[in-house]
């Protein structure tokens, strides 16, 4: 048994797994040291914590103890790379942001992009090549829950405002473990800490070659998450559909960026690419039960959990940024002023708030259809009253806009809209913690 080849496989699948010896360790319940002891050849893991590594790699254990056996990833396409100079998968419907088709109604990339690839692979392998907005659109909000989006908000304490990019409550590669285990999905997330751009460029064309769409974000120079269907020059040119569509070099005729894959600048940028590829099915390891829990989660988080973002010091979540909200709501004519939709920023306010709670609510219904009368009962309860926020949101805006004069009245309004909202997160959390308690 040669413990230097164990360690630098052990090191392999932690890097394809995306950890940190720490992070690794930290799950483990183990120090660092004995991960560096384990990849340096020094010490090999106890038969409990290999068992343990095998469930986290998703390999086996023979897999790990014997290195001539391990399915190394790029190796592994390296010998099956007999894909075509270019390829472009077009039965992925385009999808879109600021000019959605008709029925699409995705608003975040980065759950928006995961949904679209999920739902044509599935299509795929059900043998069909129609994908519906309404199947993309349930699983979109099936996602704003299991990422636990749909519970947060970020307030940008330097610009005093909240963000729209809510994906950066959480931890990306944390979130995207979560949903490819609820939808029993094995799959590679490839950041810089475990892959070489050469890599990322053959996954990438692989994937799609075999029928699969890519997420990724910074492929191409696109700043948010794309889904990525198509490829032309051994991948030297990305095809698909993007949120930042004013980043695409050529817009075709049918809505598809067309972009240089500029895999030169990946070196550069060395810190923010992110490549999703979702691989076949293999056993769910997120219950509801899990998903609940992590909703709750959330809801306490006053952080920002994205922390590689470069955003995430000026960041502050959860009630925290409520608070900061409503803090710089200090004068009549700023509190107008922040309720007004007259940019990007003030539009998150209505997404942030509104949009967010009414897209979690189909994930609970479907919930209550499939479990017990109790969530069922919960659902409707949560029903009503996101019914009751956003009919008084709305009410905010519509009074803003058509009685402009009434600074003092309207101002007082959008305070007690902020106010209610806190006490409406507070009632979120019983509502949680009961149907986890019912499950």
């Amino acid at each position: 048994m040669d413990m230097k080849k164990i360690g630098a496989n052990i090191t392999a699948f932690r890097k394809v797994n995306g950890y940190t010896q720490e992070a690794l360790a930290d799950r483990l319940g183990l120090s660092p040291q004995a991960v560096s002891k384990w990849e340096t050849g020094t010490g090999l893991p106890e038969a409990s914590v290999l068992i343990e590594l095998a469930e986290i790699f998703r390999v086996s254990i023979d897999e790990i103890l014997r290195p001539s056996k391990t399915k190394n990833i790029p190796d592994f396409i390296n010998r099956n790379l007999l894909v075509p100079d270019s390829k472009v998968l077009d039965y992925v419907p385009r999808i879109s942001r600021w000019n959605p088709p008709k029925g699409c109604d995705m608003f975040y990339s980065f759950p928006a992009t995961i949904a679209a690839a999920l739902c044509c692979i599935e299509a795929r392998e059900q043998g069909r090549n129609d994908v519906s907005y309404d199947e993309m659109n349930g699983r979109f909000r099936d996602l704003m829950h299991i990422t636990g989006m749909g519970y947060g908000f970020l307030w940008n304490v330097v610009k005093q405002h909240l963000i729209e990019e809510l994906w950066h409550v959480n931890n990306l590669s944390e979130m995207v473990e979560r949903i490819m285990g609820y939808y029993g999905r094995d799959y590679i997330w490839l950041t810089p800490n475990n892959a070489t751009v050469d890599d990322v460029r053959k996954v990438v064309t692989w994937s799609i070659a075999n029928g699969r769409p890519v997420v990724a974000e910074w492929l191409g120079g696109l700043p948010e998450f794309n889904i990525i269907s198509g490829y032309e020059n051994n991948g030297k040119t990305l095809i698909g559909y993007t949120y930042c569509e004013e980043c695409a070099t050529q817009i075709n005729e049918h809505g598809m960026f067309v972009n240089p894959a500029r895999w030169d600048e990946l070196t550069k940028q060395s810190d923010i690419f992110h490549v999703l590829v979702v691989g076949d099915k293999i056993q769910q390891t997120v219950s509801d039960r899990d998903t609940i829990e992590y909703a709750l989660q959330v809801l306490d988080k006053n952080d920002a959990g994205n922390k590689e973002h470069f955003l995430a010091s000026e960041l502050i979540g959860g009630d925290k940024a409520l608070y900061a909200w409503l803090k710089a709501c200090d004068t009549d004519e700023n509190t107008i002023k922040l309720f007004q939709m007259d940019n990007i920023f003030n539009y998150a306010l209505s997404q942030n708030t509104l949009y967010t709670q009414k897209a979690i609510l189909p994930y609970f219904k479907g919930l209550g259809a499939r479990s017990n009368r109790a969530v069922n009962d919960t659902a409707i309860q949560m029903d009503i009253a996101v019914s009751r926020i956003t009919g008084e949101g709305n009410g905010v805006r519509e009074a803003i806009k058509n009685n402009p004069a009434n600074v003092t009245e309207n101002a007082a309004a959008c305070r007690r809209h902020i106010e209610n909202f806190i006490k409406h997160r507070e009632y979120m959390r019983g509502w949680l913690q009961e149907i986890k308690n019912s499950l």
